[in-house]
């Protein structure tokens, strides 16, 4: 993993990448189908890599999971460039929206108190540019709603929203 993310990050598509791998049945078997099952992975490539992922994100799976191909109805893969011509906050295709050092943490987009509000009254960012970054998925939509509800009704106790 090491050798592969260094040589990703000098912009070198490593031979053997870092892939994750999801079954979202694990979870939620409604999104399975009879006989059938969904799975979804990405590879770590070079910023803006124009190349197709799929082969290569297929042969990491097969070595790990012998006949894993023969068990594919359909695949589709997108490139790092064409990630960013789908959503322009993923520059080169990075879904993490730039660089995770500790600064950019704790301090993207831009360093201020509250990172969820804007210039613009009602308006509030969250997204994987705002605290805590990309890796706590939903944590930053909550921290932003918690500023809004602060800044717009004064709300200073968020809400219980657990199940009764």
């Amino acid at each position: 993993m090491f050798r592969a993310e260094t040589a990703t990050a000098a912009g070198i598509r490593p031979e053997k990448p870092f892939v994750l791998l999801v079954d979202p049945a694990s979870s939620d078997p409604s999104r399975a189908k009879p006989g059938r099952r969904p799975v979804w992975a990405y590879a770590h490539v070079p910023n803006g890599d124009a190349a197709d992922p799929t082969a290569m994100v297929t042969a990491c799976i097969e070595r790990y999971a012998p006949g894993f191909t023969d068990t594919v109805i359909h695949r589709r893969g997108i490139s790092g460039a064409s990630y960013q011509a789908y959503n322009p906050n993923y520059v080169g295709g990075d879904i993490g929206a730039g660089a995770m050092t500790l600064w950019q943490s704790l301090m993207r987009p831009v360093p201020r108190v509250d990172p969820y509000r804007t210039p613009l009254t009602g308006v509030y960012l969250c997204s994987a540019s705002t605290p805590p970054g990309p890796s706590v998925h939903g944590m930053s939509g909550y921290l932003a709603a918690l500023s809004a509800l602060r800044r717009e009704f004064g709300i200073r106790t968020p809400p219980d929203l657990g199940p009764r």
